[in-house]
Order: C-alpha cells, then structure tokens, then sequence
C-alpha cells in the first residue's frame, strides 16, 4: 500500500521536471533570436555608419633629445710619424731595432752595404774639380774653350788662305811663262776657292763664339753646380749606408728583412707616437655639409666589437677625392678625427665612425609619419576621426625620428604610413 502510494508521488515530481526543462528551452530559444537580431542590426548600423572609416596606426607629436650622426669609415694612422726611405741602391746588411721597439732621435735603425760607395763619391769630387778648372780657366781669360778653338781655327785657315792666294799667282806666272801646264794653273785656282770658302767660315764661327762666350761661361758654371749636387747626393747616399731614427717614437713597421736587395726610395721602416692617433676617414657626399672641426666621434672596429671608441673631428678638407669602395667609384671629403684618451687602437685599424653633427631637445614625429605631397613635406593630423594633411617643416633626424620645426604641436596624433586611401578629410580610426 506504501509503495504504490511513493510510486504516485514520484511520477508527479517527473512530471513537473519535463514541465520546467521545456520551459526554459524555450526561454533559451528565445533569448538567442533575440540577441541574433541585435547582432545583425548591430552590424548593419556599423556598415552604414563606418563603411568609409580607414584603420590607421598613429603616434603622438613628442619632445626628445634628438641627435643626428653621419656615417663615415676610415684608418687609424699614427699622428707623429715619419716613413724611413733608403738613400741608395744596396743590400740591408743589419738591422738594429725590432717592430713594437721605443726609438730615439738618432738611434741607429739598420746598416745598408753600398757597392761601390768610395769609388764613386772620389769620382763624383774628381768630376766637381774638373768643372771648376774649366769654369775658372775661361772667366779668368775671360775665353771659353770654344772661343779659343774658335780663334785658332781662324788663325789656321787665314794662313792656308794667304799660302793659297800665293801659290795661284806663282802658277799663274809659270803658265805664262811655259813653265807650268794650264791644269796646275786650274787646280790652284780650285785650292784657293776652297781655302776661300774655309776662311770665310772660320771667321763666321768665331763671331758667333764671341756672341756665345758668356753663355758658354754659364754653361760651364752650370756644369759645376751639376756635379757639386751630385757629389752631394753620392755623399748623403754614403751616410746613408748607417740609417738613424730621424724623431722619437716607436717602430711601427719594418717593411726589409736582413739581406735584401734594395733601391733608392725604397721604404724601409715606420717610425710613429702610437700614444696620440689619427683617423684618415672618408665622409660621403651626402653629409659633407654638416661636418665641422670639434663635432665629437664614436668610434668602432672589428677588433674590439663590444667596445666604442671616442674622438673628435680636428681638420676637414676642402676638396672632394675620388676613390673606389666595394668595387664602386665614390667622391669622398677626407677629414681628421682625433682619438681621444687610451684606446686600444692601433695604426692601420679599419674603423666604422658616426659624427655627431646635431644634438638638441626638440619636437619629433616617426619618419614614417612624413608624405611627400605637391605642398611639400606633411603629415596627416587625427582630429576627432578626420585626418587633416598638414605641411610641415623639418629638421634633422637620427634615422628613426624626424624634427618637426612647425606645423603641428606637442601631443597631436598622426597617421603611421599612411595608405594612398587615406586624404585629407577621410574618416579615419585608430586600429
């Protein structure tokens, strides 16, 4: 009897759950149609109020220290030194200093073996006095040696003349005489036209030595300044033989080895201060303007990756040199950095320079804010969902940021990249 009673009342609790499940399915049901609605009416409310709104990325108009560099590479050198030629031709027979080693003025470097060396300075004296014998005999006659020869020419075929003339007007009696046949009469007459004919140029040739004899004497003074610079040539090649350090420093190179064969001019060594360095750089064309002396310089190098060196420009020069870089031809304004304090650098270093030609506090906006419009350079202004072009003008830039002179104010937002879209006036909105 109980149970059948609990079997009643358990059928109503089923009954009343299937009630309440279909109810809130419906309920379920309807909420969704309902917010399905709303979402469909949502978007087209969005399409018809945005469909000609642009998505932009905009930065703010901001104050920052802004500090230009140009890019420029050079090569450290030594500021004190001087290259060591050799004086002659001959054999390096000794060398007295080591690379890296600290040297004097005067200091003996190494020893050239001359072949040959006293033979040719005793010439080059005997060739000196010569040339001052001759210079000497003539200005104290006042009679170079042509002018003498000359003289004695004329003297030579005036007497051949004068024995000619006689011997025709012999002949000539003879033939009349008898005595003599008509062809020695001929072959006189033809010996003193000859001899005629060689006086006249006798005497042609020492006029034009009486004109010329001061000439020659500076001919002949000439000849003995000619072998007094070559005796002193041979005699500074002759103390060459034992080369001396010509400043104080360090040898920074040494370009021979003991036993080679060397000419005139060859280099032999590198003498330099590595306490105070230089770098010969090269600044582009596209920087030339901005690079003035003390602008201050970081520098780098392959060798110390990790470390930045500093310097400042000292000198700039003021002609542009060609030179090829990377296989391409460039023109270059060469300028002069000064290394400063202890550095790690040495003379020959490859470096990688950045001069730092402006830094100031000023207003900046992203290079990639900038368009190039027919007003000039602009920038597009967010203002309440319009993009405004505005023209700006600029200043210098570190290759991420550009300084704004005028046109816009601190804060105000502008359009990152913008699209070919996006005109002044077009409805914009930040993505």
């Amino acid at each position: 009897m109980n149970t059948m009673l609990n079997q009643k009342i358990s059928d109503l609790g089923t009954g009343k759950e299937m009630k309440t499940s279909r109810s809130l399915k419906k309920k379920i049901l309807v909420i969704g149609l309902i917010l399905l609605v709303l979402l469909i009416v949502g978007l087209n409310v969005y399409r018809f109020y945005y469909k000609d709104v642009i998505p932009v990325a905009v930065s703010p108009v901001s104050e920052k220290n802004l500090v230009e560099k140009v890019p420029a590479s050079g090569n450290v050198v030594a500021a004190d030194r001087e290259i060591v030629y050799s004086q002659a031709s001959g054999t390096v027979e000794n060398i007295h200093v080591k690379m890296g080693q600290k040297v004097t003025a005067g200091q003996a470097l190494l020893d050239i073996d001359i072949i040959d060396a006293e033979q040719k300075l005793a010439e080059a004296r005997a060739k000196l006095a010569a040339a001052n014998l001759a210079f000497s005999q003539a200005r104290s006659g006042d009679q170079t040696t042509a002018l003498i020869s000359a003289r004695s020419a004329l003297t030579e075929a005036e007497n051949t003349y004068k024995q000619d003339k006689d011997h025709l007007e012999r002949t000539r009696i003879l033939v009349e005489q008898g005595a003599v046949a008509q062809v020695d009469l001929d072959k006189a007459q033809a010996d003193l036209n000859n001899s005629q004919a060689a006086y006249d140029q006798a005497q042609a040739n020492f006029r034009q030595a009486e004109q010329n004899a001061p000439l020659q004497l500076q001919s002949l003074q000439a000849n003995v300044e000619s072998a007094g610079l070559q005796l002193e040539a041979i005699e500074k090649q002759v103390a060459g033989r034992n080369l001396l350090s010509p400043c104080d420093g360090y040898v920074l190179s040494i370009a021979v080895n003991t036993g080679d064969q060397i000419d005139d001019k060859t280099q032999l060594l590198t003498i330099g201060n590595v306490a105070k360095l230089n770098i010969e750089a090269d600044i582009p064309e596209s920087g030339v303007g901005k690079i003035k002396n003390g602008q201050a310089v970081s520098i780098s190098c392959n060798a110390f990756p990790e470390e930045k060196f500093q310097g400042k420009v000292t000198q700039v020069g003021l002609e542009m040199v060609t030179k090829t870089k990377n296989n391409q031809q460039d023109t270059f304004l060469p300028v002069m950095v000064e290394v400063e304090g202890d550095s790690r650098l040495l003379p020959g270093f490859k470096t990688d320079l950045e001069i730092v030609t402006a830094d100031i506090q000023t207003l900046v906006v992203p290079i990639e804010a900038l368009v190039e419009k027919n007003e000039g350079k602009s920038l597009f202004v967010l203002k309440e969902g319009i993009a405004h072009l505005t023209v700006v003008k600029t200043g210098i830039n570190d290759g991420v940021t550009v300084e704004i002179l005028s046109g816009v104010n601190k804060d105000e937002q502008v359009i990152l990249n913008p699209s070919a879209k996006v005109q002044d006036g077009s409805k914009v909105r930040v993505q």
